[in-house]
């Protein structure tokens, strides 16, 4: 099967080294950046890469588009004007769906081009395909997304490629995955980049307190190092579920202020107690944090 990854970041290139162990496989990779193809055909990623999708989208049976959410929806468009085979499967890796299922229904759909949205709960603050692991998607949540026009049999013929990530893959619709990504990723991405921004306002350069910093802050701004350009993105293609998530967590700290303000131990000490509680069930089932 004749595999082509666009776009050689910590997410493509990951599932690009993990594809290509199986002999099955040949995969191609697609990237702008002739340094990330070079490093990639060095370390096994990839078995052939190439700068422009152009030059590779007729040979290939799955094409997956590891690129920045806006970039995916131009591709999709571009992909619909390109000569591809007819059971080719088109899937991606954005972390919002509603936006790139709609591009996909306009611009695949009517060429017969089944298209299935993928995201996966792996990763790491990391960037580029210096960050590929093998093994990053092992065991993680991986969301599969299908348009309406998708068959189920498309579905499973794509996770039976995708066999070789062992990952956890779940059938999911575009508003539950949505409404998920907005509480447990692209709000809490918010909070670490707004406290990172506080913070330096407050107390000057980073680098200045940077020695003073302790387990709390380092864990709470750990994903304020993410790359700008996705998560500009990614905040933007799911405004709706973002807002209303964002606005709930407004409301949760105006509540912490004003218990503080009025110095209410009983009401704090309920509020925290509360979310020590939800925190340990949280990890319930799992062997570390």
């Amino acid at each position: 099967m004749k595999v082509v990854v666009v776009g050689l970041g910590e997410m493509g290139a990951s599932l690009a080294l993990a594809l290509n162990q199986s002999p099955k496989n040949q995969v191609i990779g697609v990237d702008r950046d002739p340094g990330a193809i070079s490093y990639a055909l060095k370390h096994g990623i990839i078995g052939q890469g190439v700068g422009n999708l152009d030059a590779v989208a007729d040979q290939a049976d799955l094409i997956i588009l590891a690129v920045p959410v806006r970039t995916i929806e131009s591709m999709l468009a571009h992909l619909a004007e390109l000569p591809l085979k007819r059971s080719v499967i088109v899937t991606d890796a954005g972390s919002t769906k509603r936006e790139i299922l709609e591009a996909a229904e306009k611009y695949l759909s009517p060429r017969q081009i089944h298209f299935v949205g993928g995201h996966a709960m792996a990763g790491t603050h990391l960037a580029g395909v210096q960050a590929a692991k093998p093994d990053l998607y092992r065991d993680a949540a991986y969301f599969m997304i299908p348009s309406r026009v998708t068959p189920p049999a498309v579905v499973q013929l794509l996770i039976d490629r995708l066999a070789p990530l062992q990952a956890n893959f779940i059938l999911t619709s575009i508003g539950d995955h949505d409404q998920l990504m907005a509480v447990i990723s692209d709000v809490p991405h918010i909070a670490a980049f707004a406290l990172m921004n506080s913070a330096v306002q407050l107390l000057g350069p980073s680098q200045n307190f940077g020695q003073y910093v302790a387990g709390g802050f380092k864990d709470m701004t750990r994903i304020a190092a993410s790359d700008p350009k996705l998560w500009t993105d990614v905040l933007l293609s799911n405004p709706d579920a973002i807002l209303a998530t964002q606005k709930h967590y407004r409301n949760e700290l105006d509540r912490f202020y004003q218990a503080i303000e009025r110095g209410d131990q009983a009401g704090l000490e309920s509020m925290i107690r509360r979310a020590q509680e939800d925190r340990m069930n949280l990890l319930k089932g799992e062997t570390d944090d």
